[in-house]
């Protein structure tokens, strides 16, 4: 199936397509998961979301490339993303861990070691962020395009493309507060 064929079929809400991409493309893309992650439970979990991602913005999804390398490519980001998270988290208890003489894990605030209650926390973030602004944050920070990039796609200046970046960062930090502090090594 030719590349144009699976994303006009795709965006069409083609399931079987979808299918047939999912089946094709899930086992490899663990695989690579798993190699970043050292863990196949997560990697799993990633490749499925990044599915779930596909599906959802079916309508909207601009492919640079060929769909299996967007593939991989957003296989790779969420997994830089969960490394990233890990890191944040792991930092955060040494760092608790160093500044208190006595210890206790009932004073470690449970919200902060969710990761999944975390990530609904930024995803609802960048959800509540305006329709522009979310696109071009989630060009820019999840497929790691480059503002010029992101303005050509979009046929918009680099100057409204890092206005509107600048827009999405401000309500972000303003939406996550507190958890800015966490996310700041982030």
């Amino acid at each position: 199936m030719d590349e144009q064929m699976i994303l006009e079929r795709l965006r069409s809400g083609d399931s079987l397509v979808f299918e047939w991409l999912f089946t094709s493309r899930y086992p490899r893309l663990c695989f690579y998961a798993t190699k970043l992650l050292g863990n196949t439970t997560l990697a799993e979990e990633i490749v499925s979301d990044t599915f779930a991602d596909i599906w959802e913005k079916r309508e909207r999804i601009v492919f640079t490339s060929s769909v299996t390398a967007y593939l991989f490519s957003m296989v790779h980001n969420k997994c830089i993303n969960q490394i990233r998270r890990d890191k944040v988290i792991t930092s955060y208890k040494r760092h608790l861990l160093q500044t208190k003489a006595e210890f206790s894990p009932a004073d470690m605030p449970d919200q902060v070691f969710d990761e999944k209650a975390l990530a609904e926390k930024i995803s609802r973030a960048i959800e509540s962020l305006p329709e522009k602004c979310q696109v071009i944050f989630r060009m820019s920070r999840f497929e790691n395009r480059k503002y010029r990039e992101i303005a050509e796609i979009l046929q918009l200046s680099t100057k409204t493309v890092e206005k509107q970046m600048s827009i999405a960062l401000d309500k972000i930090r303003r939406s996550l507060g507190h958890l800015m502090t966490i996310l700041a090594i982030f």
